[in-house]
């Protein structure tokens, strides 16, 4: 088996999220590629809203768009103004070849999760991806070992 995990970089509580799965992962000896997704140009949070609500787009360093390859597609984003970071959501747009792919997605909201998971599992689901698992952990700072110890159950629990 073979899984993507993209996350959005310079996020603490996305990071770890990410970082725990991919240890319960390959614990069951599956294979992970990890993706800091990233934007190709450094700006202001909310200059990237204006840019996103103007342009449906946010320039991306590279990433990996192409989901052929992989069994499973696990996608975190951090949480602004009730929903996706402009920088996720262009991400999820780039993807290619979701059709029938199987996707987990998460957030780390500091407070509501909002429309987030909605929204991005509506991107997807129009492309013809099922999304098999979601989940939402709120952490004002990094996440501790209660919260962590609850992303791991989550991972085993895709397996189940």
């Amino acid at each position: 088996m073979k899984v993507l995990i993209a996350y959005q970089a310079h996020n603490k509580t996305n990071e770890q999220v990410a970082e725990a799965m991919k240890k319960v992962f390959e614990e069951r000896a599956v294979e992970v590629t990890m993706q800091a997704v990233e934007p190709a140009i450094e700006m202001r949070l909310y200059d990237y809203v204006k840019l996103f609500r103007k342009n449906k787009h946010i320039p991306l360093k590279e990433a990996i768009t192409d989901v052929k390859q992989f069994d499973l597609i696990v996608i975190g984003t951090p949480v602004l103004k009730f929903c996706p970071t402009p920088i996720m959501e262009t991400y999820l747009r780039s993807l290619k070849n979701t059709k029938g792919k199987q996707f987990v997605l998460y957030c780390t909201p500091v407070g509501p999760a909002g429309t987030t998971i909605k929204r991005m599992s509506n991107v997807l689901t129009t492309r013809g991806a099922k999304i098999k698992a979601t989940l939402t952990i709120s952490s004002i700072f990094e996440l501790n070992e209660k919260k962590l110890s609850a992303v791991r159950e989550f991972a085993n629990s895709l397996f189940d």
